[in-house]
């Protein structure tokens, strides 16, 4: 096309909008190098770049003409109750967006008072975000940080954008992303809330049961971010003086409490039996009991205590009722154990607590290693055994074989067989309320907790656990809550209503009244 072509498409562009003729030439000369390009590599780089410019100048040019169609209030009155009567036009504020730097023209509204601020109407017309980087923006980096490293975000975002955004200020993006988090989940007006209310409040029945289930997962942090009760690597006795030798390698890690809250879609059909348990057939997983609607919460800034009492809270916001079969999955702890049960007496629910039926593998497996030679076939066929006495529920049976194993053939004194049979036999006879699985199966309830023990590592060590990593309190707790809000498909609600609080906050708030905003 010849230049008199591109003059005579700006001008027919410009009579329609002022300034528009310059964007659209532009695009006509993208389109003309493009063409001429040989590879489809070097089009798409043109287009990317070039075409890149060009959408930033259309929001440019749709900030400019609002900014001209301005019109100047009558009375803007501040949330401090101190009317401002002078009007400036031209103020500037810059924001990065995705395609790049835009400035945005506004007029100012001054009290002409020492010490009290302008107003600027405009920006809360806008909702500008007040870091000078844009939602939509802060949204991409966001995402990026989630998944990978700080570092890795920010090559990300460049390549995405073009924008270079510096390592530090992805953190304090991220941060302040997380900064609703918690208010987010006791807002009574979510969407899942009033679902889920809805339900409740139609009397539906054959609602799926409600399952619980949390545990821990360590995070490195840095020396200021542990517990005080910790006692830091370079404090602790020393065995050797260049390798440091058991119990010596730990005190940087702080414990993330993760808890999940899901209902358990209950496969159709015959209930699995023990056997079918200790030898699933291809394909008996689709008979198998489901996690759904799964909903996750992690702390690393409060105790154990929050983490579970949050876990209720969410499991009484399904039913409020207690109307639902509550099962709480727990690994064995004692501490959490009690926690759960001091949590369902104080509100008067019915909580049928299982243990994971794979830690009472992994003690049996213990103590098969007591009775047997190594590698010895017959030691796989004895633990089956067991577990399948204890899935029909004969777990006094177990006891006494093992007590009577250890009789006939006594283990050393003060040995390490010794302290593994004590040990499991202790778990075994402790932990006999909570292994009720023949009742479990039958309901068809999950006996694991593979969803808890997922959660820990696709939520908190695929991230916090990057090599290097050493996270500081707020930095670690903000990714922890973005990345459970992620994994709980929440993210869409939680960004909208961040951004509504952002605007109440930035703006809304400082104003005496929503009509001083009106153009």
């Amino acid at each position: 096309m010849e230049e008199y072509g591109f003059d005579a498409l700006a001008a027919s562009a410009d009579a329609v909008m002022a300034g528009l003729g310059l964007l659209v030439s532009g695009l006509a000369r993208l389109a003309v190098a493009a063409g001429r390009a040989v590879t489809l590599a070097e089009m798409e780089l043109l287009a990317s770049e070039q075409g890149r410019e060009i959408l930033r100048g259309v929001v440019q040019l749709s900030l400019d003409a609002q900014a001209a169609a301005e019109v100047r209030l009558a009375r803007v009155t501040g949330a401090d109750g101190v009317p401002r009567t002078r009007a400036e036009r031209g103020h500037l504020a810059t924001v990065v967006t995705t395609l790049g730097a835009v400035s945005v023209r506004r007029i100012a509204y001054r009290a002409g008072v020492k010490g009290v601020p302008s107003l600027f109407p405009r920006d809360a017309v806008l909702n500008l975000p007040p870091c000078g980087y844009s939602w939509q923006l802060q949204r991409l980096a966001e995402m990026a940080s989630r998944s990978g490293s700080y570092e890795q975000a920010r090559e990300l975002v460049l390549a995405a954008t073009g924008v270079s955004v510096g390592k530090r200020q992805m953190e304090q993006i991220t941060a302040r992303a997380a900064s609703d988090a918690e208010r987010f989940y006791q807002d009574p007006g979510r969407p899942r809330d009033q679902e889920q209310r809805a339900r409740a409040g139609e009397g539906e029945e054959g609602l799926p049961p409600l399952a619980i289930s949390a545990d821990g997962k360590g995070v490195a942090m840095r020396p200021e971010a542990r517990r005080g009760t910790a006692t830091a690597p370079g404090k602790r006795a020393r065995n050797f003086e260049h390798r440091r030798g058991t119990g010596e390698k730990g005190g940087h890690k702080r414990m993330a409490e993760t808890g999940c809250v899901f209902d358990v879609q209950v496969p159709a059909g015959p209930a699995r039996t023990p056997g079918q348990v200790m030898h699933p057939e291809p394909g008996s997983g689709k008979n198998a009991p489901r996690a759904v609607n799964r909903w996750y919460t992690t702390d690393i800034t409060a105790g154990r205590d929050v983490t579970i009492g949050k876990v209720f809270d969410e499991a009484e916001r399904r039913d409020p009722g207690h109307r639902r079969t509550w099962i709480a999955l727990a690994d064995g702890d004692i501490y959490q154990l009690g926690l759960i049960q001091d949590q369902a007496a104080r509100r008067g629910i019915t909580v049928t607590i299982l243990v994971d039926f794979i830690h009472v593998l992994e003690y049996l497996w213990k103590a098969a290693w007591c009775f047997h030679q190594p590698r010895d076939p017959a030691m796989e066929d004895w633990v089956i055994t067991q577990a399948q006495d204890i899935l029909h529920g004969r777990v006094p049976q177990v006891i006494t074989r093992i007590r009577q194993l250890a009789a006939d053939h006594p283990p050393r004194p003060g040995g390490e067989h010794e302290k593994i049979i004590r040990k499991t036999v202790h778990y075994l006879d402790a932990k006999q309320p909570y292994l009720d699985y023949p009742a479990a199966l039958a309901s068809g309830w999950p006996i694991a907790t593979g969803v808890i023990e997922g959660a820990c590592r696709h939520l908190v060590n695929d991230r916090m656990g990057i090599t290097g990593a050493r996270w500081g309190l707020p930095g670690a707790q903000a990714m922890l809550w973005l990345r459970a809000i992620n994994a709980s498909g929440d993210l869409d609600a939680y960004w909208n209503y961040h951004i509504q609080q952002e605007h109440q906050r930035n703006h809304l708030s400082r104003y005496a009244s929503s009509l001083d905003l009106a153009a």
